[in-house]
């Protein structure tokens, strides 16, 4: 109560590293716990595909070929069970109203090998059937409100009765996202059984291995099986495909893979990326307990006196670390409880900036509670172990003589200084490089245009109406004002194609095929993007063998079957779908993916509408808002009861960097809190310093001193601290953040002036601090400073 300002920076400054900490922690919990809550997780294993070269393997896709499963079951012993899964895209129609939830397929095991627990039905038997199914809590009440929906029907595809088999509980979060579980019978009861389709993949795999399973030998006979049903057509195309396991609960943070089933649009996070964060919450922390240090060794010579009169009435060693230590606790549950406080108000800023949904009702489970006063605990004595020493080894002669303050003592407290500001400065670099590296990458020339797009997803169609009147739908489309162009497309730019195509170029021998990414397309693609065409021509339908066989390729493809753009005109060229096709022209690289990634070769052919997954209408110039109004009243008009739902291209295609600006957003935010730190420990030591040496500031005043010369006096050795942490933080942050530049194809360079820009900032916030207190202490009346006390 006596050191008021003290006792506030101290738990102030705590309390923010510890809520900034917390958050943190809330945040890593929140993505460490997906798929964590299966009891069966340490023995469910995802079948992945890869390739072979050089005796080398990498991971070709998370998916698998269809004829997987059912070979694994047959002939994989050391297998409990095996779940295919696929993805399903089927509307709902109820009461004559439709809806677009998200679907599966899976195995009759699903129930029984994940962790989805029943309400209503039994898991063994709830998905065996054809034409069953199992809804979630919350999408049963969607369609049946508080009745039962055990046993009801409901319509898919307008023409597909099914059977609501089960209603389980919302899931916890999943890699697996999903509303509504089809029965794998039923998707081999309408599309049949696909046994030689081992180059489709397109089919997600689960197994699980019992408890004395030896998962080498499992994972051994499954990585065979492609090669031993296959191996004639993999090796003709030169491939090499094994497969290997992933750990379910490692999928989401570690998957090495493209795509999952039923992905939505939470976009995890990496394992490198908490790793990060975790960091910057411990160092954070860390700084709120140097300031802690920080001050109560300054004030060492204020408690002196304490220590020598209790030490002379005969107060233990023991007892006086208890003391010391028990005020830090002290201060540490204080600030512990205003942690709280910050946390609950700023969670729901971290669900925006981070979207996810954290309950704050986290904070009040037992387990929570106790990992929270352990780690409250263990701040407390870290931060108060070399301060309650220090002063405890006091002798009581020296503390009544005054021989209290020791040179080492002011080279730790300058040395934590340093620290801190190189911890903030490393932040702040760090922070500039990712938000530059954003804005480069959504700022780049993509080779497409991107803006006025509006872009429809067709499986919330009526499929079979669709397809069969596409052409008159696009000229319908085409006659309402501001509607320039549309296309019909399988993938656009952000989305992934038919990857891993096998594509057989004239002049190659089969054996030395190439795997690319397929796009099917309609005449109108390429204008509707606005590609360029490099040689050539474009689509047209003034030429009618062009559909089935004309093929565009870009640069890249070019490149990787060794062709000059105008050579590869007039090439014949195969792939799945197309036999017979011919190069009629080669458009300019373009980015279908986001710049984390290298352009790679792609074809694209012209296929019948059924292949196309999404409507790409390119508007013009006029009222957007207007545009979209008339194209919605179109739709209720041309599909009653079919929801009018959309979103822009850029938008969507700035949605693959969401990891890097969530990154970029969290980083400036703890960075800012930091500085915060660090500047609020620097006032304080800038306050107790002017507090040492109020008679000497009094006495050069008396003799002529200036404000400006004793301002400089009290600051300038504060700010030598500072530029030496910005000397120390600039090669630390340059390497750390050329290290993570590397996960990009296309990138920024790290530039100078990014550490002078950084520096500047560093000195000009910690002038601003110190010269705060040192110009009100050098504006003293020295009468006052040199008075007798």
């Amino acid at each position: 109560m006596k050191q008021k300002l003290y006792t506030f920076i101290n738990v102030f400054g705590l309390s923010l590293g510890l809520a900034a900490c917390g958050l943190i922690a809330l945040y890593i919990f929140e993505e460490w716990r997906v798929d964590r809550f299966h009891e069966k997780g340490n023995r469910i294993y995802r079948v992945v595909t890869t390739n072979v070269e050089e005796g080398q393997s990498t991971v070709a896709a998370n998916s698998v070929g269809r004829p997987l499963a059912k070979a694994i079951k047959e002939e994989v012993p050391e297998v409990e069970a095996v779940v295919p899964v696929r993805q399903a895209n089927y509307p709902i129609k109820h009461d004559n109203q439709y809806f677009f939830d998200k679907e599966l397929f899976v195995g009759a095991d699903f129930l029984t090998t994940f962790t989805f627990p029943l309400l209503e039905g039994d898991p063994k038997t709830a998905l065996r059937d054809p034409y069953t199914l199992v809804l979630t809590e919350s999408t049963a009440r969607k369609y049946f409100g508080t009745r039962s929906a055990l046993g009801k029907m409901l319509m898919l595809n307008d023409t597909l009765p099914f059977k609501v088999t089960g209603v389980m509980a919302d899931p916890q979060p999943s890699h697996l996202n999903f509303q509504v579980l089809l029965s794998m019978a039923t998707n081999y009861a309408i599309n049949g059984t696909s046994n030689d389709a081992w180059f489709t993949w397109d089919e997600y795999c689960y197994v699980l291995l019992p408890e004395a399973a030896n998962r080498v030998l499992a994972e051994k006979k499954i990585a065979a099986l492609p090669m031993k049903y296959n191996g004639p057509e993999y090796r003709g195309n030169g491939m090499q495909v094994g497969q290997s396991l992933e750990l379910l609960p490692t999928i989401y943070l570690n998957s090495q893979g493209a795509g999952d089933a039923g992905a939505g649009n939470r976009v995890a996070s990496s394992a490198k990326q908490l790793y990060l964060l975790g960091a910057i919450g411990l160092f954070l922390l860390l700084l709120a307990c140097i300031n802690f240090v920080n001050l109560t060794t300054a004030r060492q010579g204020e408690r002196a006196k304490e220590v020598g009169v209790r030490k002379a009435i005969g107060a233990a060693y023991s007892g006086l670390v208890g003391q010391f230590i028990g005020e830090s606790l002290l201060l540490a549950f204080l600030a512990g409880l205003l942690a709280i406080l910050f946390i609950i108000g700023l969670l729901p800023l971290l669900n925006e900036l981070t979207e996810r949904n954290i309950s704050a009702g986290i904070l009040a489970q037992p387990l929570t509670i106790l990992l929270g006063l352990g780690f409250l605990l263990l701040t407390g004595l870290l931060a108060g172990w070399y301060p309650a020493l220090l002063l405890a080894r006091f002798r009581p002669v020296d503390t009544m003589k005054g021989l209290t303050v020791t040179a080492k003592g002011a080279w730790l407290r300058r040395g934590l200084v340093v620290f801190q500001f190189c911890i903030s400065l490393v932040l702040i670099i760090s922070t500039l490089v990712v938000v530059r590296q954003l804005r480069f990458m959504q700022s780049q020339s993509l080779g497409f245009d991107k803006e006025r797009v509006l872009t429809i997803e067709l499986r919330k169609l009526p499929r079979v109406d669709f397809i069969e009147h596409y052409e008159t739908i696009k000229q319908q489309l085409a006659a309402l004002p501001n509607v320039q162009l549309t296309t019909g497309v399988s993938a656009l730019p952000g989305r992934d194609g038919w990857n891993g195509q096998i594509v057989y170029p004239e002049g190659r021998p089969r054996e030395q095929a190439f795997s690319l990414e397929v796009i099917p397309v309609d005449h109108d693609y390429v204008k509707t993007l606005g590609l360029t065409i490099r040689q050539g021509r474009n689509f047209s339908k003034a030429h009618p063998t062009d559909a089935g066989h004309a093929v565009l390729l870009n640069e890249a493809a070019c490149k990787a079957m060794g062709w000059q753009p105008a050579e590869a005109v007039g090439k014949r060229i195969e792939t799945a779908g197309l036999e017979n096709g011919e190069v009629v022209g080669v458009v300019a690289d373009f980015h279908q993916h986001g710049l984390q990634n290298k352009i790679k070769p792609i074809l694209t052919f012209i296929t019948p509408a059924y292949t196309y997954r999404y409507l790409a209408v390119r508007l013009g110039m006029g009222d957007l808002q207007a545009s979209i109004e008339r194209l919605g009243k179109f739709w209720q008009n041309r599909f009653p009861g079919y929801e009018f739902n959309y979103y822009f291209l850029d938008e969507d295609f700035n949605r693959q960097y969401q990891t890097e600006r969530r990154l970029s957003t969290l980083s400036g935010v703890f960075a800012g809190i930091a500085i915060l730190i660090a500047c609020l420990g620097l006032f304080a030591l800038t306050i107790f310093t002017a507090e040492q040496r109020t008679k000497e500031i009094g006495i050069r005043k008396v003799l002529g001193a200036s404000v400006v010369s004793i301002v400089r006096l009290l600051s300038k050795d504060f700010l030598k601290l500072v530029v030496l942490g910005v000397i120390i933080a600039s090669p630390i942050a340059w390497w750390a953040m050329s290290h993570w530049l590397q996960d990009f194809a296309y990138r920024i360079e790290v530039e100078w002036w990014i550490f002078a820009v950084a520096g500047l900032l560093a000195i000009g916030i910690a002038l601003l601090t110190v010269s705060f207190q040192s110009i009100k202490a050098a504006l003293k009346n020295p009468v006052k400073s040199l008075k007798t006390e």
